[in-house]
């Protein structure tokens, strides 16, 4: 099968790691999502061919066992996306089977929609989450609202199918509801090996200098708006005045950092709050490893699932989350975790200082995320997005 996949940005392996790479070429959980499914294609045996941007203003290429990365240059960004007029005509230089894209942010839809059309193939869309109209620059949100008002009811009315990665998601997005009936829902995935350790706790806390008698709360992810660092900062002062022998990390880095550190500061917590920046992917599983408690406090609905929730699950620790957009399929109250209200920093609190205070419920807590991690490998998903393809293909 010639699968075609359509995204804004996809990752560069060997660049992942270097000091500027997150100003010059943005990614989160729907750049690796992609990388993960378009990689484990190409281990099936299907040709893949990744359209994309270039870091730069300079076309490249690049070629692994079954799958080509076509990186066409940037004519211009909008805030963090990198935009390409190539993007909209240079595929059509190959012939595939079938177009998947991955949206709304950056605008990879529209170009896979035009080849679909031109080249008379069946067009999929990965709707990972809602376009905000706030939060950003000027420029990206009058860039998200004219893609809403314009163009977002034109594509995903298009497709022939919408992947949505949560039930829940699918339900409470006001632009899916309309489209109910042609909504799968496959999730996003994990490698879990990648984020897992034979290393037991005190040894990963000993690796990263990290005291063993304290707790540790931990946030992993983009220091950035939506994901509510701060709120957990507020909340966690709340945390210490009971628990004066905690300390919060941030694992991560974005552009939140100097508000953050600065209103630790304000709070009087400085001294138990630890901001890590990049972590290197073989850090990873340690951060998580040391922790008693992960945290993801997300405040709007462009947090559509959080992969970093599936990460804490297979290291075996507790998760306290947002009860908004597709967390409540992936952390289920009272089973591996706890929701709070979102933006609400008493309730969040609250949970926290709840599981700090009961360690049985947290192990009991970590167990069953471990138990339902499984369920989410890209071994799987991919294999299930595969079958997806084919009944397209035999109907098209």
């Amino acid at each position: 099968m010639k699968i075609g996949y359509f995204i804004g940005h996809f990752p560069y392996v060997n660049l992942v790691n270097t000091p500027d790479y997150i100003k010059k070429y943005a990614h989160g959980g729907t750049e690796i999502a992609a990388y993960n499914l378009a990689v484990n294609m190409a281990n099936r045996g299907n040709s893949v061919d990744v359209f994309t941007t270039s870091i730069d203003s300079i076309d490249s290429l690049e070629i692994y066992p079954n799958m080509k990365i076509h990186r066409n240059a940037t004519s211009f960004k909008i805030a963090s996306a990198n935009a390409s007029f190539k993007l909209i005509y240079k595929p059509l230089k190959y012939d595939l089977d079938i177009v998947h894209a991955h949206s709304p942010i950056p605008y990879s839809d529209l170009p896979a929609l035009l080849y679909a059309k031109r080249k008379k193939v069946p067009f999929l869309l990965t709707y990972q989450f809602d376009g905000q109209e706030t939060g950003g620059s000027f420029m990206r949100n009058t860039g998200v609202s004219i893609y809403n008002k314009l163009f977002i009811n034109k594509v995903l009315g298009s497709a022939e199918v919408i992947i949505a990665t949560t039930k829940a998601y699918a339900n409470e997005s006001p632009f899916l509801r309309k489209y109910k009936d042609k909504i799968v829902v496959i999730p996003n995935g994990i490698n879990i090996p990648e984020v897992t350790t034979p290393y037991t706790r005190e040894e990963s806390r000993i690796n990263l200098g990290l005291p063993l008698e304290d707790n540790i709360i931990l946030f992993f992810g983009s220091l950035v708006q939506y994901k509510g660092p701060d709120i957990l900062l507020k909340a966690f002062k709340t945390v210490k005045k009971e628990f004066p022998n905690t300390k919060l990390i941030f694992a991560g880095r974005g552009q939140m950092f100097d508000y953050l550190s600065d209103l630790a500061k304000k709070l009087g917590v400085e001294n138990n709050v630890v901001f890590t920046g990049f972590v290197e992917d073989e850090k990873k599983p340690l951060y998580y490893k040391s922790a008693d408690i992960f945290c993801l406090p997300s405040t709007t609905m462009a947090e559509s699932f959080g992969i970093v929730n599936l990460e804490a699950m297979a290291a075996g620790i507790p998760i306290v989350a947002s009860d908004l957009g597709g967390i409540p399929d992936i952390v289920k109250h009272g089973e591996n975790g706890l929701l709070a209200k979102p933006c609400n920093v008493q309730n969040l609190a609250d949970a926290l200082t709840y599981l700090l205070k009961n360690e049985d419920i947290r192990k009991n807590f970590g167990n069953k995320g471990r138990e339902m991690v499984d369920n989410y490998s890209w071994d799987k998903i991919a294999k299930e997005t595969e079958e997806l393809y084919r009944s397209i293909l035999q109907n098209w």
